[in-house]
């Protein structure tokens, strides 16, 4: 079977059988087309002629090009489905990937912003401004909730009303949970309702006719991208902070660390964040950690 029809197969397999998003689908269709042309430029024309040697030398390359540890992790994963399938349907007589390990991946320590971090952060829009106003509510949702930023982006007016303690958000895997709101989080959306929408008041009755528009938005009421929110994140967390690679995920990393740093018990911040497994969570307990080991050695006389 030619390389292209082999690709054609696959590409129907994951899609009406396996059921993956097209995200998903088009991810793995970019590792098996990258690996493709790695296997051109070795001269290797046949499926049948792929060795493990092959597959391994590809992952090498990757590794070399500074691939982090979950992209290497899904390179293998396609390459293990992909050989894997064109076994099943007898494309293939020997599975190459068959004595493949998958790749493990390093769990990275969230870097660290301090709650002095946020309180200067969030002094920094002008709330006399619509954008200020949109960029403050921004940064105050995130901190104040924990949601990811593809759940954010979801949210309509409606979800917020009637006004309540808590909102419903859609999670990985099309998984509601309910997340406390309210505080300076809940201050600064309403702030920013007013002031996007020209109210002269607002209350759950003048919200109500907004219900279907997008609670966060970039200009002429359309969604907010997520590259406008990474932006907005990105451009305060850089002018409080000197860590590279701030996001808002960092948002998100301080949202479960100063809830841990006070007190609140790791199983109830696993429910807020929508972990399914409680030793993702356990994460930022190592940040919290490496906050008390410093004070331990500071602190005590003979540490």
């Amino acid at each position: 079977m030619k390389f292209d029809n082999a690709v054609d197969r696959y590409r129907e397999h994951l899609i009406a059988e396996k059921g993956l998003s097209p995200r998903t689908v088009s991810a793995y269709l970019t590792d098996i087309h990258q690996f493709s042309v790695f296997l051109r430029e070795r001269s290797v024309h046949r499926l049948e002629s792929v060795s493990l040697h092959d597959i391994r030398a590809f992952l090498r390359g990757e590794i070399k090009r500074g691939l982090g540890s979950r992209s290497m992790m899904r390179k293998t994963s396609a390459l293990k489905s992909f050989f894997g399938f064109l076994t099943a349907i007898g494309a293939l007589a020997v599975n190459p990937t068959a004595y493949l390990s998958q790749q493990r991946v390093r769990r990275k320590i969230p870097s660290r912003v301090s709650e002095s971090h946020i309180r200067e952060m969030m002094a920094l829009p002008d709330r006399s401004t619509v954008q200020g106003s949109r960029d403050r509510a921004v940064l105050e949702f995130l901190y104040g909730t924990g949601v990811r930023l593809s759940e954010m982006i979801a949210l309509n007016v409606g979800h917020f009303l009637p006004f309540g303690e808590t909102i419903r958000v859609r999670g990985k895997g099309g998984k509601e949970r309910l997340v406390p709101w309210g505080g300076e989080a809940k201050d600064a959306f309403l702030h920013y309702q007013k002031k996007r929408l020209s109210l002269r008041r607002i209350d759950e009755r003048t919200l109500k006719p907004f219900a279907s528009y997008p609670a966060f938005s970039a200009r002429k009421n359309l969604r907010i991208s997520p590259r406008t929110i990474q932006r907005i994140v990105g451009n305060y967390l850089a002018r409080i902070s000197s860590m590279a690679g701030l996001s808002p995920h960092t948002l998100r990393h301080a949202f479960a660390t100063h809830l841990l740093n006070n007190g609140a018990d790791l199983r109830a911040v696993q429910e807020m964040l929508g972990h399914e497994n409680l030793s993702t969570t356990q994460i930022y307990t190592q940040v919290t950690m490496g906050a008390l080991k410093s004070i331990y050695k500071k602190a005590h006389p003979r540490a």
